[in-house]
């Protein structure tokens, strides 16, 4: 169901994805692959690098910690009952200046499901989120369980804002959980509700005053939070159909680009103008060997070439000058017109 195995985590122009029991790492400029950790003795389902650091989740409570400098040292260890749901990894100090911290897990009484490694005074540490209901907070590298906290559902996804200060927390429910965050300790500000059914991911926009929540039944809403009040909710192309579940929402986290994307079960990326939500393009995504892969009018029907395609993971670039679209055997890149944007002709950005 969680579809986050996409990763671009620098500046770097490189990607990060899973390929069955492998991570691999692709050069976008040299077009070269690379294999960073090979044959993992499980299937992996979420993943995260930063720094040196990479980590990969399993479905049965695996967790394989290892550093990109030291290749086939990786450590395989169990961590919870269930599922590692969604992992993320930081090492910028948990107190003092501005902190990124952009995907990260939730700490209380209401249910998590993620992994994340954040560093306080320059020691890294590792958040595991599992579907038995617990956040575990792991010392890197020991992987010494520091604080292990309890919830009544299981989680999904949870986004930490840019700023540091505040956690969005979805999961198995239609709740919204709304934290504010100062260092490692966690309070809860709110509790919402985004629609009908589950929801699978969050994310904040860059400035940490919207954030978005995409669920199973199709249905992507975006908050203020400096009121608390629901902005707007967008209904993806697929709606009305188990296809058309929301699996991914990301905003584009710099410079003068404030679009927001969000990918579906199968076949359709969906992008926004977030200056007003008016506009949007919806990209039809299909490989090289699909007829006419493109953009597609919100008017547009469904086409049978490409809407089986199930998308794997969806990322901007650091500097939003593209966005990845990962599927089953292959990653897409979409550049970004970051000089046509701002008049948004014709809902086209890509």
């Amino acid at each position: 169901q969680l579809r986050d195995v996409v990763l671009c985590p620098s500046s770097k122009p490189e990607l990060y994805s899973i390929y069955r029991c492998n991570v691999d790492k692709y050069d976008t400029r040299k077009h070269q692959s690379t294999r960073v950790l090979g044959d993992l003795s499980f299937d992996p389902v979420s993943m995260a690098v930063s720094g040196d650091y990479i980590v990969v989740g399993g479905q049965r409570a695996e967790l394989a910690v290892g550093k990109l400098s030291e290749p086939g040292t990786t450590t395989v260890v169990r961590s919870g009952g269930s599922i590692n749901n969604f992992v993320a990894l930081d090492q910028q100090p948990a107190f003092g200046g501005r902190r990124r911290l952009r995907d990260s897990a939730a700490f209380t009484d209401d249910g998590v499901t993620n992994l994340n490694i954040t560093g306080e005074q320059n020691v890294p540490r590792l958040l595991v989120c599992n579907n038995d209901h617990t956040v575990r907070l792991l010392a890197l590298p020991t992987l010494d369980l520091l604080t292990e906290l309890r919830f009544p559902t299981a989680i999904n996804y949870a986004s930490v804002s840019p700023d540091g200060a505040k956690m969005c927390v979805v999961g198995d429910s239609n709740q919204v959980f709304l934290f504010n965050k100062n260092g490692d300790s966690f309070e809860k500000m709110a509790t919402m509700t985004a629609s009908n059914d589950a929801s699978f991911s969050c994310d904040w926009s860059q400035s940490s005053e919207q954030f978005a929540v995409g669920s199973q039944d199709g249905y992507v809403t975006v908050w203020d939070i400096r009121s608390h009040r629901q902005m707007i909710q967008l209904e993806t192309f697929q709606h009305g159909r188990s296809r058309g579940a929301c699996r991914n929402v990301k905003f584009s986290p710099s410079g003068s680009v404030d679009l927001l994307a969000f990918s579906e079960h199968t076949g359709y990326v969906n992008i926004v103008d977030t200056r007003d939500y008016s506009h949007r393009q919806v990209l039809c995504v299909a490989t090289d060997d699909d007829a006419d892969a493109g953009v597609q009018s919100w008017a547009a029907s469904p086409g049978a070439g490409s809407q089986d395609l199930q998308i794997t993971g969806l990322r901007f670039s650091t500097d939003s000058s593209a966005l990845f679209v990962g599927l089953e055997q292959s990653i897409l890149e979409y550049e970004v017109d970051r000089v046509g944007r701002h008049s948004f002709s014709s809902s086209a950005v890509i």
